[in-house]
């Protein structure tokens, strides 16, 4: 299975990617030149890891009968100057677990596919065409 993403950028910095007729923002900040019209692309990469682990502990809650929400906090440093992001870690709060579920949850949320992705070394091949 292969999936696809396409971005596109005019003027300024901002960026719109469209994925299976959904579209999302990204622009850098002010202070970087751009007009903050959306989260900047390492927030896009950690709002993915966020809302991926959040989906799979749903999953997990729902396959144990729990309800209630589900809090997921994600955060990663980025060393100055910013050249890459590092030392990623997620939060995630499921009501009613017990101490047993807790890890079974735990082994549940990593099997998320955007956390482990980012826990492995991977090549990104750039093509560019004129």
């Amino acid at each position: 299975m292969k999936i696809s993403v396409k971005a596109e950028i005019d003027e300024g910095f901002k960026a719109e990617a469209q994925i299976r007729g959904h579209r999302i923002v990204a622009d850098l900040t002010p202070d970087k030149g751009g007009g903050d019209l959306g989260p900047t692309p390492p927030e896009v990469l950690l709002a993915a890891l966020a809302t991926c682990s959040a989906i799979f502990a749903k999953m997990f809650a729902a396959r144990e009968g729990l309800s209630g929400p589900i809090v997921v906090e994600a955060e990663a440093e980025m060393p100055e100057p910013p050249t890459h992001m590092e030392n990623f870690r997620v939060r995630v709060t499921i009501p009613g677990l017990s101490q047993d579920q807790k890890e079974k949850a735990k082994a549940f949320v990593e099997r998320c596919v955007v956390g482990r992705t980012l826990s492995m070394a991977h090549r990104v091949e750039c093509t560019i065409e004129g």
